[in-house]
């Protein structure tokens, strides 16, 4: 029987696990509700689990031979944004399944069922990861740091996503060479004056102007010393001052506080924008005369395609799927996941299965409260990882 027909014979069971998480979400790397479920499931299947001391992630090994180990990855976390749509299954307890994590996850669980069923088949291991903590935790770094790439030791990984985008047909795959996405870096920034009334500013230390010319600098890093090819998303995304509970007129306050994102598809030029901006603070703090405080915090990085890998993936698609199946994807995001944590250590590929057109009535983008995805292309999914993975093993 071919891989799509295998899929489609488990439709219903994939529909139902998909609505089962999709009932209880759970927020952050601490989703015990969720890997429970997941891990009874498994053991149904005859497939023993690990669990993680640091987050709620499972991991599982399906194979009996040696050989080349593939790892399929699915997150499982949700969002706190409460449900505003009218399913039977909708969530109930305050956070929602609005980026697709739950189908996420019901695809893999399809996958392993298939996998684990011919297993004798497999020329190496398929090593699935359920990992919690992608929207806010970094889960995937946390499952790194706990040995999920090791033992068996991963050499390759697949991490599938749902798309919902203006345009593009249920059921089709969105692949892109290179980078994908963007990292996502989070910038904190506090210019100390000495505050003072309004009428006397030549009596104060004025932070708000320091601000106001320190933004500036800051975004002539982009403009001016950064290749107007370099894809670089810089943005003073909160300015708040030293205020009262209601804010007056007469007073210039004592300081300023300020956030900023950072996003790049080069994972090099992280460090120099850190340097640049520490650089700028310093020099705008001492010609204005203020004090400051400065961090960079480095989040996801950039999400980076190995092409090889891109290429199994639609080969496999060309096979499995109707012919105009894949869709190339002709620039990458500036979103984040940090499955780029993954490919960062092993060659990898992350994809995009669609689950509806935002141009069509009654959808809506992922992290909506009334987000819902056709649930009638999930076995695609199911089918496009599970072959991929024999697809590797069986490589040379």
């Amino acid at each position: 029987m071919k891989m799509i027909d295998r899929a489609k014979n488990i439709e219903k069971d994939i529909i139902n696990w998909r609505r089962d998480i999709h009932k209880n979400p759970e927020v952050g790397l601490n989703t015990p509700a969720t890997q429970e479920y997941v891990k009874k499931e498994l053991e149904k299947m005859g497939i023993e689990c690990k669990t993680y001391k640091n987050c709620s992630g499972i991991s599982a090994v399906i194979g009996k031979k040696e050989g080349k180990v593939i790892a399929l990855r699915a997150d499982i976390d949700a969002l706190p944004i409460k449900e505003e749509t009218d399913f039977e299954f909708k969530s109930t307890n305050g956070n929602m399944h609005a980026c697709g994590h739950d189908a996420h996850t019901a695809m893999l669980l399809g996958a392993a069922k298939i996998l684990k069923e011919n297993e004798n088949m497999l020329n190496g291991k398929v090593k699935l990861i359920f990992q919690p903590g992608e929207e806010i935790d970094g889960g995937a770094k946390v499952m790194i740091e706990e040995g999920v790439l090791e033992n068996p030791k991963v050499d390759a990984l697949i991490a599938q996503h749902v798309a919902i985008a203006k345009g593009f047909e249920s059921g089709k795959i969105a692949l892109k060479e290179n980078q994908v996405l963007a990292s996502s870096d989070k910038v904190f920034i506090k210019i100390k004056g000495n505050g003072g009334h309004a009428s006397t500013p030549e009596l104060c230390i004025d932070p708000i102007m320091a601000s106001a010319q320190l933004i500036n600098n800051i975004y002539s890093i982009v403009s001016r010393e950064l290749s107007a090819t370099d894809s670089v998303a810089l943005s003073i995304v909160n300015v708040k001052s030293e205020q009262p509970e209601h804010a007056v007129t007469n007073i210039i306050p004592n300081y300023v506080e300020m956030m900023a994102s950072v996003r790049s598809l080069d994972n090099n030029l992280r460090d120099y924008i850190n340097e640049r901006i520490g650089q700028i603070v310093e020099s705008n703090s001492l010609s204005m005369r203020t004090s400051y405080e400065y961090k960079y915090v480095y989040g996801y990085p950039a999400l980076i395609n190995n092409n090889n890998m891109v290429k199994l993936v639609d080969n496999t698609c060309n096979e499995l799927l109707e012919k105009g199946s894949v869709v190339k994807l002709p620039k990458p995001a500036m979103g984040s996941e940090d499955a780029s944590y993954y490919l960062q250590e092993v060659p990898g590929v992350y994809f995009a299965l669609v689950v509806g057109d935002l141009g069509k009535e009654g959808y809506y983008p992922l992290h909506n409260p009334k987000m819902k995805l056709d649930e009638e292309v999930l076995y695609k999914g199911t089918a496009v990882l599970a072959e991929s993975a024999i697809n590797y093993l069986n490589e040379k």
